[in-house]
């Protein structure tokens, strides 16, 4: 969503709320593909000027769907978290400070005309604070490396016995003599 700041940039307003939902499209950031959105992810920013320089805040909770990385049963949980960008207006004597900066890069967003996008910094946000993995419970034994089946389920039978890799067969020969 582009958001219009007109009323800071002319000095009507030195806060301003704004509330909105999007789904990502295909053409910005791409959120992984285990991930499906349940809803439109909610935001909710806060711009401030500052005097010469303007701040974003942004909070954004989205509801997901994916699978236990153990034993593949579906999920759906949420994820909230915030981002804070500084707004490069061309006048800003502190935006100009760290335009030459590699480190503030990505802190920065730019107008257009009095328009700002922030749904590709949500999104590579939300990539970034997706779990590395999702489990269905903390305690999940996963599934049978054999045979497939659900350990939550009960037993198999087939992990019984453990089999030793064949490449490392000879090594047990050192096991069984004392």
């Amino acid at each position: 969503m582009r958001i219009d700041l007109s009323p800071l940039l002319d000095g009507r307003k030195s806060v301003m709320e704004v509330e909105y939902s999007y789904t990502p499209d295909d053409k910005g950031v791409l959120l992984p593909d285990e991930i499906k959105l349940r809803e439109p992810i909610h935001v909710r920013c806060t711009v401030t000027d500052k005097s010469g320089y303007m701040t974003l805040i942004a909070s954004a909770t989205a509801l997901y769907d994916t699978v236990c990385d153990r034993c593949l049963e579906p999920i759906s949980t949420s994820v909230t978290f915030s981002i804070s960008r500084l707004i490069e207006t061309g006048t800003d004597r502190h935006a100009q400070d760290y335009e030459h900066d590699e480190d503030y890069e990505d802190e920065l967003l730019t107008l257009d005309g009095c328009f700002v996008e922030i749904d590709n910094d949500i999104t590579e946000a939300l990539s970034l604070e997706l779990p590395m993995y999702h489990l269905c419970r903390e305690d999940c034994p996963g599934l049978c490396p054999k045979c497939g089946k659900k350990l939550s389920e009960g037993d198999c039978g087939c992990s019984g016995k453990k089999e030793i890799d064949p490449r490392l067969a000879i090594l047990q020969k050192l096991l069984e003599n004392p």
